[in-house]
């Protein structure tokens, strides 16, 4: 995995940031209790981790959190809990390990979208 990718697991009374640890292993990395605590947490990332993709899990993070991320936040990837539903809640890492290797699959290979229709006469 990548260094500079950071997953964001959203739970119902803090949130998680899952990312590689020092030794080279995924591993949560920080905990954090509200939006502001995550801002404050990101802001403490070192310089060779700035300009990072993050993973959000669950649903988009605010909009004032990533305005604020703004500079260092190279690339957001969403990945909804639909594509998670096959793991238990209570796995997050487990969770945060499978939305990060989608979120590089969809990065190294863009899910290509085409229109279907040929005809463009039909009122929409």
């Amino acid at each position: 995995m990548n260094d500079r990718l950071l997953t964001l697991v959203e739970r119902p009374s803090h949130l998680d940031v899952y990312g590689l640890d020092d030794d080279g292993r995924f591993a949560r990395l920080a905990r954090a209790l509200s939006w502001a605590g995550a801002r404050g947490l990101f802001g403490t990332l070192p310089s060779y981790r700035r300009h990072f993709t993050l993973v959000a899990t669950g649903s988009l993070p605010p909009e004032p959190f990533l305005r604020t991320l703004g500079p260092d936040l190279e690339r957001l990837v969403f990945v909804p809990d639909p594509w998670l539903s096959g793991i238990s809640r209570h796995r997050p890492r487990l969770r945060a390990r499978h939305a990060a290797r989608l979120a590089l699959a969809h990065l190294s290979d863009p899910i290509q979208s085409r229109d279907v229709f040929t005809d463009y006469d039909v009122p929409f």
